[in-house]
């Protein structure tokens, strides 16, 4: 008997609390926003004991809920914190697909909390190419791409495409955010990256894409790209990139590596197609990935969250993680018919360690190429420029980033120190070089190296000093032309 009162007394109170609900939910208040008409907002969009930031996220609830975009907003609400997320009306939190317990609580199935909810910021106005209205938007980000008829534009500016909403999207599935990286690969990491695709062949620990960066026409650099959605296997992904680490690093894996990268490029007809561009005639494809591996090559991973186990892997394993691991975020937003990526950091900027330098603004010595070489390659340099100096004091040994060129009126010669050796790109056709110089290798260069180069040119290999006097003859020839 007494627990048949105790639960009429709980059925009372539940039925209470739902009335309670049903009547805050019914409650309106009038609220101007901006330029648009008075809007009629629940209460329950504006509780006292939330701020003015989950205030407005839960006002865009109940537009997407009043517009019946069911789907949309079960998404968009799914992805707030349970405390402004237990606002939404059970009736209402049922209606856009969600689940309610017998208590009337809110039961969300595989989400994750503590994301942060979308902020409007004021109207901003541009013009994007393709496009022949001014476009308008209400989120702010860094670094802003915009899919138009299937071709991704960078963006110039704040701005944002169609209409008035902008809603956060997700990227499903891994194939969605990998087929996004493949597709636009020439606009993400630039017009001289070459993407080598093994989805259909996955491995639990070998890469599933590739990419190789060419910026540096005379030492590329690899990237193995790895994927992380929200949600994913942190455990999964920790083995991963510790294994893609060993296999670069760890002279025991690096030839079992090799041979199954080299396969393949072998089975991919593309990755064989991109890759004859840049190599000669002479490159056998394993030297020439062996090379990649000993330029400092690096895991890139994108990811549609930030993760602070990540940040916390690269503080701790400074050796490894922290020198080879890069990490790029891209969001992907719905606005109106348009998609919305956002890009942070840029490709070009990963090394840079939040540092704001470009590339123009860093100030390069000559000594920055010089001090940490041997000797031998350090004789070799001052030697060349001394001969060149004597002839013609108006030489100038311009350093660059990659590079000490050799300079009259143009650009007549490329200077590359290594620790091993010297590599001089000459501007001179390779036939002639190859007349003058008997003594020491001369490198062909693809077409597509010249056409950077300005010019046709070849690629002069000194390892130490001897026989150097018929290279300083040639530049000697080279400079006199000028």
């Amino acid at each position: 008997m007494e627990k048949s009162k105790k639960d009429d007394s709980k059925k009372g109170n539940n039925a209470s609390a739902n009335n309670e609900m049903e009547k805050k939910a019914n409650q309106t208040l009038k609220v101007k926003t901006g330029n648009k008409e008075t809007m009629d907002y629940p209460l329950w969009t504006m509780p006292e004991h939330l701020n003015d930031k989950d205030h407005k996220a839960l006002k865009k609830v109940y537009e997407l809920y009043k517009e019946n975009k069911f789907e949309l907003v079960f998404n968009f609400a799914s992805d707030l914190n349970t405390i402004v997320r237990d606002e939404i009306p059970s009736d209402i939190w049922k209606e856009i697909g969600g689940t309610i317990t017998p208590s009337g609580e809110e039961e969300l199935i595989n989400i994750e909390e503590n994301q942060e909810t979308i902020e409007k910021v004021e109207l901003k106005e541009e013009v994007i190419p393709g496009k022949n209205e001014v476009l308008k938007g209400l989120i702010d980000f860094q670094n802003q791409y915009v899919l138009l008829n299937g071709k991704l534009f960078v963006s110039k500016g704040d701005y944002f495409v169609g209409g008035e909403k902008v809603d956060e999207a997700k990227f499903h599935t891994k194939s969605d955010l990998e087929d996004f990286i493949i597709n636009n690969h020439k606009i993400l990491f630039g017009e001289n990256s070459i993407i080598i695709d093994n989805t259909k062949d996955r491995n639990e620990y070998f890469p599933d894409l590739f990419l190789i960066d060419f910026e540096d026409k005379e030492k590329p650099r690899l990237y193995i790209i790895e994927t992380n959605l929200t949600g994913d296997n942190l455990g999964l992904l920790y083995a991963r990139i510790t294994h893609f680490i060993a296999s670069i690093k760890n002279k025991v894996y690096q030839k079992d590596f090799l041979t199954k990268f080299c396969n393949v490029i072998y089975a991919n007809d593309k990755a064989k197609d991109d890759l004859g561009i840049w190599l000669t005639e002479e490159q056998e494809l394993t030297a020439f990935l062996s090379g990649l591996l000993e330029n400092k090559p690096a895991i890139l991973l994108i990811k549609d969250n930030d993760n602070v186990v990540l940040d916390l892997m690269q503080a701790v394993y400074v050796e490894t993680w922290g020198k080879m691991l890069r990490q790029i975020l891209v969001k992907k937003y719905y606005c109106n018919d348009d998609t919305i990526y956002s890009v942070h950091p840029l490709f070009a900027d990963i090394w840079k360690n939040g540092k704001q330098k470009t590339e123009e603004t860093i100030k390069v010595s000559e000594n920055d190429h010089l001090c940490e070489l041997p000797d031998r390659i350090r004789n070799i340099y001052r030697s060349i420029k001394t001969a060149l100096l004597d002839v013609d004091s108006s030489v100038e040994f311009n350093p660059k980033k990659h590079y000490i060129s050799i300079r009259k009126n143009k650009n007549l010669a490329f200077i590359h120190l290594r620790r091993k050796q010297v590599d001089i790109v000459v501007m001179n056709p390779e036939e002639n070089t190859r007349e003058l110089i008997k003594l020491h290798r001369i490198k062909s260069l693809p077409a597509s190296v010249q056409k950077f180069w300005n010019g046709e040119c070849c690629t002069i290999v000194v390892e130490n000093s001897d026989n150097l006097g018929e290279v300083i003859e040639l530049l000697k020839l080279v400079v006199g032309k000028a």
